[in-house]
């Protein structure tokens, strides 16, 4: 990604801040996709940002170089800003960064997106990666119930983040949900959510081996929305082994790219 898609971001999303009156912003920058930990990065701005690791009290408390790291970047703060697009632009356009407005306290927003990353399934506790961009639209288009939304919905103005093409997008919170929620269980996710979430990996794993039927013209959002599709239709008709799942795909890509009747005119 070039510098100017990046500036164009961290505008539109200064612009989004001054329409509600929010005058920082929260990053959630996901150390996992970096070949060196980025705290170090953090903790050298000056004025001091805060920040606060997102697997804190969670049995991955140890893995620091690895956990979500939740940081506060006041705007105007020329430093501050500057380190902010400095860093989109290191990342070169890796889904690392989750950004979001609140109204809410540094410490209760932090405990409070820390405790949304624990889910449950069939008395199983896992992590939910929600701050990964290419994860987090699923969420609220595919997998979460409304009542699961809210609980990333209500402590937001509004979220925001770069779609697979570099295209800056954004969801609406919940800005009338300005009560901080009490201790919350974690969300309990259906055998039927997990397969939908599982469809966006092997859709992922689908747009590399399937290159080759994916249309050039299209966009990388569009290769991966046409496999992610055919990974969930896959699964509906109840193809579980992956070379199965892989050669319905490819069917489905080439029914999606073959020519309208009227079109062909050989």
């Amino acid at each position: 990604m070039s510098a100017a898609p990046c500036d164009t971001w961290i505008e539109l999303l200064e612009v989004s801040c001054a329409e509600v009156s929010v005058t920082c912003l929260d990053i959630i920058i996901d150390q996992a996709g970096s070949e060196s930990p980025l705290l170090p990065s953090v903790l050298g701005v000056e004025p001091a940002l805060p920040w606060h690791s997102l697997f804190t009290g969670l049995p991955e408390a140890a893995a620091s170089e690895l956990a979500p790291l939740l940081v506060r970047v006041d705007l105007a703060q020329p430093l501050q800003r500057q380190w902010l697009l400095g860093l989109a632009q290191a990342l070169k356009g890796r889904s690392q960064l989750l950004v979001l407005a609140s109204f809410w306290p540094f410490q209760e927003l932090a405990e409070h997106l820390g405790q949304c990353l624990e889910v449950r399934n069939g008395g199983h506790l896992g992590l939910l990666r929600y701050y990964d961009p290419r994860v987090f639209p699923l969420l609220f288009s595919h997998v979460l119930e409304p009542e699961q939304q809210h609980r990333l919905l209500c402590p937001a103005v509004f979220w925001s983040w770069l779609d697979r093409d570099g295209i800056p997008r954004q969801l609406k919170g919940r800005v009338d949900a300005l009560e901080l929620p009490e201790d919350l269980a974690p969300i309990e996710l259906s055998d039927k959510q997990l397969e939908t979430l599982c469809c966006a990996s092997d859709a992922t794993t689908a747009m590399v081996s399937l290159a080759d039927a994916l249309p050039p013209e299209w966009s990388a959002e569009q290769h991966f929305q046409a496999c992610y599709a055919a990974m969930l239709d896959a699964t509906h008709v109840g193809l579980l082994l992956a070379p199965e799942r892989q050669a319905h795909t490819l069917d489905r890509l080439r029914t999606l790219c073959a020519p309208h009747p009227s079109e062909d005119r050989t």
